[in-house]
Formats: C-alpha cells, structure tokens, sequence
C-alpha cells in the first residue's frame, strides 16, 4: 500500500479518502505553487488602485478643481467656456489669471498624481434664482411688489471653491445683491414705464446686471440674465394707477383727434384752393375762346359785307324783325322806316332774278 502526494494511502480498493492538508507535502505544495499567485493578486490591486488614482473624468455636464497639497494648480472647464477672455480686466489680479493655476478645455479622461492630487467637482450649467416677494417703488413713490428671476452659472470653479464654496452661498451672496440693484433700478422708473415699457426696465434691468457680475464675476459666477418675474401691483395703488394710464390714454386719444382735424382742414383748404385755380383757368380759356369766336364771327361779318353790302343790310334787317316778332305778331312801319325801305330796296334790285 502506496501513500499519494496528499498522504492517503492507496491499495487495491477503491475508496476515496479525504485530503490530508496538514501533511508536510501539501503546506510545501501551497507555498511553492500559491505564494507568487497571492503576490501577483495583490500587485494587480495596488496597479488598479494606482490607475483609479492616476485619472479622474470630467463629464459634460461637469467642471473640475485640481489641488496638490491645498494648492489649486488646474482647473477643467468646458470648450465653450469665455469666462476669462470675457472678464480679463475684472479678474487680472485673480488666482486663475496668473501662470500657476492651468486652465483646461473640455471633458474626458485627465491624469493627476496619485494620492497627492485632489479632485473636487461642481456642475456646469445654468441655476434658476427666484426671490421672494418684495415691495418696490418707482420714481412717483408708487408701491409694487415684485418677485426677482435670475439665471447664473458657475463659470470659475477655483473662484467658486475658494470664496464660495457650495451653492447655498452663492444663494445667500446673490440675495444680497440682487435685491439693491433691482431696487434701485425701479425707484428711477416712473410708474407707467416700470409696468407697461419693457424696453426701459429691459434696459435698467442689463445696466444693473452688469453692476452684478463686477462683484459676481470675482467670486467664480456668471450671472447670465436678471427680469422682474412677477409685478403685483398693490390694492391702494390700483384706482391711482388705473386713473392715471386712463387720463394719459385720453390724452393721447385728444391729440390724435386733433391732428386729424387739423389735417382734415388742410386737406379742405388745399381742395378749395385747387378748385379756384381750375375755376379761374376755366374762366381764362372761356373768355379767350369767346374772344377768338366773336372776332371770327366779325371777320365772317365784315366779309359778307364787303361782297354784297346790300345782302348784308337785308340780313340784318331780317335778324331785327326776328328779335321783334313773336307768334301772330303785326307789325305796321312807316314806309320811311329804315327796315321797310331795307327790305323794299333788296326786294326790289332783286326782283328780276
């Protein structure tokens, strides 16, 4: 009977017997064969380890800071990112201008020293900020109560980190700032601007973003938009108002009524004049066209005369006794009379023909 390498005796039979493991020659088997698998096992763990520390990523909706030892030395942003191009002047005496803190463009895969490198992210995209309701007045000391919006962003994640440091604060920070410059913008606004001109509280509105970003911008935030959410006007302030825009559409109504009218009347007094002038023309042309008929008329006159003065004189004696006739008209001449003896001396030269 034969002892196997594990120290079970074999004979004849068939019957398994359990391993031995504590026999000379399996402890010598596990520490010859299992000691460079278990050293292999566990440089595998600290290269993977190593690995994990020696990169980080940086998603697309992320933006990271690197500090070595406290030290900020780079910060990772997105490729669109102009924040520093944009506020150069603001921020040339900030951390991120100067050459010991690395600006990197755009997401991925970055490398970092294991161990010594610190990784801390914040997200990049915009924030909503809404205030809570507040009363304002315009420039006539009329009440409003209004609710703020904002839009912002965490342009400078060192800036943010280091004076900042979480997204409460930046709440708190803009809650102080905000609230004066929309006070301030609106007290300079006379009611009926502040309500119903958009483009004048649009443009108080962007003079006092940018009064914002001076302050935001060195803290690592861009304020991107700033609007009057909601105007409420209050109870007291209401018939006021309502008055007012009334009497002003009124007089707007008043003035527009009158320039009509007052065009209304020149287009009368030019119509008028232009029927003069074509009246007075029409006049002109009918006396030079009578002119020139009846000196027609007296040259067909004169010609007839001239060739048959005796013709002539009958004729005329004949448009007399036309004016002088009318129906079963008799008339009784002197034989003397001129227009008796007209008519017998042209009947009686032309008797003959």
């Amino acid at each position: 009977m034969n002892n196997d390498f594990f120290g079970n005796r074999s004979g004849g039979s068939n019957t398994n017997h359990p391993i031995n493991y504590n026999s000379a020659k399996v402890q010598a088997f596990f520490k010859k064969h299992m000691k460079p698998l278990i050293i292999a096992g566990v440089l595998l763990v600290i290269a993977l380890v190593l690995m994990n520390e020696a990169f980080f990523i940086v998603g697309e909706a992320e933006q990271a800071v690197v500090s070595r030892f406290g030290v900020i030395t780079r910060i990772v942003v997105s490729e669109n990112n102009s924040f520093h191009e944009k506020y150069a002047e603001l921020l040339k005496d900030e951390l991120t201008s100067s050459e010991d803190v690395a600006i990197l463009y755009g997401a991925g895969v970055h490398l970092k020293v294991p161990f010594i490198d610190r990784v801390e992210k914040f997200p990049d995209r915009l924030f909503n900020y809404t205030s809570s309701s507040e009363t304002v007045n315009t420039a006539e000391k009329k009440q409003y109560n209004i609710t703020t919006y904002a839009q912002w962003r965490i342009a400078d994640p060192a800036l943010f980190s280091l004076k900042l440091g979480s997204l409460y604060n930046a709440e708190v920070q803009l809650d102080n700032l905000i609230h004066p410059v929309i006070v301030q913008s609106i007290n300079r606004l006379l009611a009926e601007d502040f309500v119903s001109n958009k483009s004048v509280l649009n443009s108080a509105l962007q003079r006092g973003l940018v009064n914002i970003n001076k302050d935001m911008v060195l803290r690592g935030i861009e304020v991107t938009d700033i609007q009057v959410h909601r105007t409420i006007l209050p109870q007291a302030n209401l018939e006021t108002t309502y008055d007012r825009m009334k009497a002003d559409r009124s007089k707007v109504a008043q003035q527009l009524r009158s320039d009509g009218q007052q065009q209304y009347q020149m287009a009368v007094a030019d119509t008028d004049l232009a029927a003069r002038v074509i009246e007075s023309e029409a006049v002109t042309k009918s006396g030079r066209i009578r002119g020139e008929a009846d000196a027609e008329a007296l040259a067909i006159y004169s010609g007839a005369y001239e060739s048959d003065p005796e013709f002539f004189s009958f004729w005329r004696s004949l448009q007399a006794l036309k004016g002088i006739f009318g129906d079963n008209t008799t008339l009784v001449l002197d034989e003397e009379h001129p227009l008796w003896s007209g008519l017998l001396k042209w009947g009686l030269a032309n008797e003959g023909e």
